[in-house]
């Protein structure tokens, strides 16, 4: 989920980093449907965590940017918190 990251991060930046695979997929999918993008009626459950994980993390990122006060933000949305937490764990 790091490329969903630095996505959100990097939107503002002259040369963005490439929208990640998941997100482009959900896009599609709310678009056009889940058959026409795939071929079938159905997606699989790995296939929907990775775009619910990637779209979670693009959300925390923009939701935490927009926020003046970080600290209310991360006790008002403790869950996302969590989620950017992890990621930049991982990343330092």
């Amino acid at each position: 989920m790091a490329a969903a990251y630095e996505y959100a991060a990097g939107e503002h930046l002259d040369t963005p980093p490439p929208q990640p695979f998941e997100l482009q997929l959900l896009g599609y999918i709310d678009r056009f449907g889940v058959e026409a993008v795939f071929g079938r009626p159905i997606l699989s459950a790995g296939e929907i965590r990775r775009m619910i994980a990637a779209h979670n993390v693009y959300t925390a990122y923009k939701s935490r940017a927009a926020s003046d006060d970080w600290a209310k933000w991360a006790h008002e949305h403790p869950t996302y918190a969590a989620i950017l937490a992890e990621i930049e764990r991982d990343e330092n």
